[in-house]
């Protein structure tokens, strides 16, 4: 078993002792798949702690991100169910593996793989043999996929979270997908690997400027209402200034981190037993700068 195979069952058994379902890599301890219709066209699938996002267009099916093998031959059994049209592209979000693996299910339908460049240059120094390299990448903050009379944007905010972050949005939809950096009512996800939280506040903030109605996630929720967003950053936000209140009166700066309390926030998941290291993270950005 590969390592991040191994990562991911360890996550299903995280997810189910704090209560917050399951992870795509148990696919026995997963709950069943559901398929939502967000917009005319545009579909969630999944289950628990993983959703993806596809969209049928006149011309053929996108999907975005494919989890793993198992993922995603689900994912496109759903799609057969609505339609028979070729999957013409798979988008990944990131360089993350427990979110693109099990391309080549969607390849072997023909699927080319896109992905931004940061994305691309990461997994040629990071290969992995789940994961298969893109066929094609983007570049700079922003490019377009059309399909039929169907368009997504395909939106890149520089770093915050893992190498080449991409949010994708559906105009006509007025709809985005954001993996990893909304969950909804959940706090961050232990000690938030490969985040910078300075940048993932700033990404936030320009997220909700975009003209969008509905969130769609990667985790905890198929889709959400865009205040989501701004719940999100909210969270962040007071977590940093409960930090830098707790600096200011004094508390030893090994205490801090299970001195903070955001009561607010305790029906979250995770709050009991990932906000302490939350805490631990940004204490560190701030005393480390990164």
């Amino acid at each position: 078993m590969s390592t991040h195979r191994l990562f991911g069952k360890l996550l299903v058994m995280a997810a189910f002792a704090l209560g917050l379902g399951a992870f795509s890599g148990a696919v026995a301890a997963r709950p069943p798949y559901t398929t939502t219709e967000v917009a005319p066209g545009l579909y969630s699938f999944g289950a628990g702690m993983a959703f993806n996002a596809f969209m049928i267009t006149d011309d053929g099916v996108i999907v975005m991100d494919s989890f793993d093998k198992d993922f995603a031959a689900a994912s496109l059994q759903a799609i057969r169910k609505l339609t028979a049209k070729p999957i013409r592209y798979l988008i990944y979000s990131h360089n993350h593996y427990d979110h693109i693996s099990g391309g080549e299910v969607f390849k072997a339908e023909g699927a080319a793989i896109i992905s931004h460049e940061a994305t691309a240059r990461w997994l040629e120094e990071h290969p992995s043999p789940d994961v298969v390299m893109p066929d094609r990448t983007w570049s700079g903050s922003s490019s377009e996929l059309r399909l039929g009379e169907s368009r997504v944007e395909l939106l890149y905010f520089g770093p915050n979270h893992g190498e080449g972050m991409t949010v994708f949005r559906f105009p006509r939809e007025k709809a985005i997908y954001t993996v990893d950096l909304v969950v909804p009512e959940r706090v961050a996800f232990t000690y938030m690997p490969d985040f910078s939280p300075k940048e993932w506040e700033r990404t936030l903030a320009e997220i909700d400027k975009l003209d969008f109605d509905r969130v769609m996630y990667a985790h905890n929720a198929p889709v959400g209402p865009r205040s989501s967003v701004a719940d999100q950053l909210k969270y962040l936000q007071d977590l940093r200034a409960a930090i830098l209140a707790e600096l200011k009166k004094g508390t030893p700066f090994m205490q801090v981190p299970n001195a903070v309390a955001l009561p607010q926030y305790q029906t979250w998941d995770g709050y009991k037993e990932w906000l302490p290291m939350n805490a631990w993270r940004v204490l560190l950005e701030i005393a480390m700068g990164v």
